[in-house]
């Protein structure tokens, strides 16, 4: 008898979306930084060498691992409390409700409010001078620590959100059994809950890096051209603040895509071991 194949309409719309928005956008940036003055050539990727555009992606790794770290710290502990603690249940449901919102959040709105907030004139800088002269002299929002600040108002809650599902897979059960073995709760947590949670803990980190990586306008609002980032130096070049060279920045994106890419590989691969600790078996 022979098989008949549907064909998938429903996937339609996500493949043409993808299309559209993801991969020909890709391509013609790659062509941009291939074509300087409408010539093939490679040398705008070249330059990518050069010790101002390797600055730029140095401060760049730098302020996402360390938002990416600090925020994963912060978020594995939220996330590892909203899962022991689940009393009262309306606290529960409001920090999971403002994770899943903060996540989302960043850009001018973001950027503005914590400049409202600690800014050189802002309230709460204002309240502790007040209280402890002297006690904020040389902070700057607009300095690495100040952006990497700011950043952690989104990456802490991602992390809680990413987070939650593996630590809802370390069921009662496992802790139970292993008492039974007569495992302390040290050896429990060293030799069944790490290994099940390292996967999905490094994963999230990953994409912690990518999303701290690739952030534009909440940098830009605080610093403008303070910080010596890849996605402001991009900017520069595509509005021309110091020349206009669409190649350039083409080029830029190109090898900003490339450290989110390797990132997001590396992912996925480590998510293929943490699903068999999340999905049931079949067998």
């Amino acid at each position: 008898m022979k098989s008949t194949r549907t064909i998938p309409w429903g996937a339609v719309p996500f493949f043409a979306f993808v299309t559209i928005f993801l991969i020909i956008p890709v391509i013609a940036n790659v062509w941009a930084a291939l074509t300087p003055g409408g010539q093939l050539s490679t040398s705008s990727l070249t330059q990518l060498a050069e010790p101002q555009y390797a600055d730029a992606f140095l401060m760049t790794t730098n302020l996402s691992l360390v938002t990416a770290l600090l925020g994963g710290i912060l978020g594995l502990i939220l996330a590892w409390a909203l899962t022991v603690v689940t009393r009262p249940a309306w606290l529960a449901r409001l920090v999971m409700s403002y994770s899943a919102l903060a996540s989302q959040s960043g850009g001018v709105p973001l950027a503005f409010a914590f400049i409202a907030a600690l800014g050189s004139q802002g309230l709460v800088t204002l309240l502790v001078t007040d209280v402890f002269p002297g006690s904020l002299d040389g902070f700057r929002l607009d300095s690495f620590w100040g952006v990497a600040l700011v950043y952690l108002y989104f990456q802490a809650p991602l992390m809680t959100v990413l987070i939650l599902p593996a630590l809802g897979a370390l069921t009662q059960q496992m802790s139970e059994a292993a008492q039974t073995m007569g495992a302390s709760r040290l050896r429990y947590l060293t030799d069944i809950a790490l290994p099940i949670l390292t996967p999905s803990i490094v994963g999230a980190l990953l994409l912690l890096f990518a999303n701290s990586f690739s952030a534009y306008a909440t940098a830009y609002a605080l610093a403008g051209g303070g910080l010596n980032l890849v996605p402001i130096v991009i900017g520069f070049f595509l509005r021309g603040n110091v020349m206009l060279d669409e190649s350039m920045a083409a080029a830029l994106a190109t090898g900003m895509m490339l450290v989110i890419i390797v990132a997001m590989g590396i992912r996925l691969l480590i998510e293929r071991r943490s699903r068999r600790w999340q999905l049931p078996s079949n067998s």
